[in-house]
């Protein structure tokens, strides 16, 4: 079922990946080094921030802490999804951690609801790794081999965008989950230009004090 409930993402996912390929083409990096960074990094944006900064010969310290800080929002996605795998075998914690991703992320918090146990929750989530992985790692193979083969022109990086905005609109059941949800996209847009991307980090801790703030008041 979550293989399925993730196929709706992939199409932002596919020219992302022709990039990411391309990327390491024009890196010079061989086939298999690339493979090796892709498998064991497995994180779009902070791949491609780390191969640029590689292209240009930045030292190793920048390299690894402009990778580490572009991902520490996967530790909010961690935190939220610790109950879940919680009575999980350590096997399956390991592979529900190395293959998190936003976009596997949102579709399982998109679905919750529907999930009678933490069981069905966790072979959800695996679902949609499985497919996001299968798409990713094929994508970043046709782009290391054919090139970035999405024109421009068709602006296909738009996709994964609005791929999050149609998984976000049904889960705005109330008027709470609206005003959290319009207060993120305001202090997004303000905290925009905060050095190394720190902005989405900063906008999810103030998003998760108002919505604390907002429980306490009704409370």
């Amino acid at each position: 079922m979550g293989f399925r409930a993730v196929l709706p993402i992939i199409s932002g996912i596919i020219p992302f990946g022709a990039v990411m390929g391309s990327a390491f083409g024009e890196a010079k990096l061989s086939f298999w080094q690339a493979m090796l960074m892709n498998t064991s990094v497995y994180a779009g944006a902070a791949q491609l921030a780390t191969v640029e900064l590689m292209t240009q010969n930045a030292a190793v310290f920048v390299v690894i802490a402009t990778g580490l800080i572009i991902n520490l929002r996967f530790l909010l996605y961690s935190a939220a999804m610790s109950p879940m795998v919680h009575d999980s075998s350590p096997l399956i914690k390991f592979l529900c951690a190395f293959s998190l991703t936003d976009q596997s992320y949102a579709t399982m918090s998109a679905n919750h609801d529907k999930f009678s146990t933490n069981k069905e929750g966790v072979s959800f989530y695996l679902g949609t790794a499985a497919c996001m992985m299968m798409t990713w790692h094929a994508s970043v193979i046709a782009g290391y081999v054919f090139g970035n083969f999405a024109p421009a022109s068709w602006s296909l990086d738009y996709a994964v965008p609005l791929s999050f905005v149609a998984l976000l609109i049904p889960t705005l059941k109330n008027k709470k989950y609206v005003a959290v949800a319009v207060f993120s996209a305001i202090m997004s847009l303000l905290l925009y230009q905060l050095p190394l991307r720190m902005g989405l980090m900063v906008t999810a801790l103030l998003a998760i004090g108002f919505a604390w703030l907002i429980v306490r008041r009704k409370k």
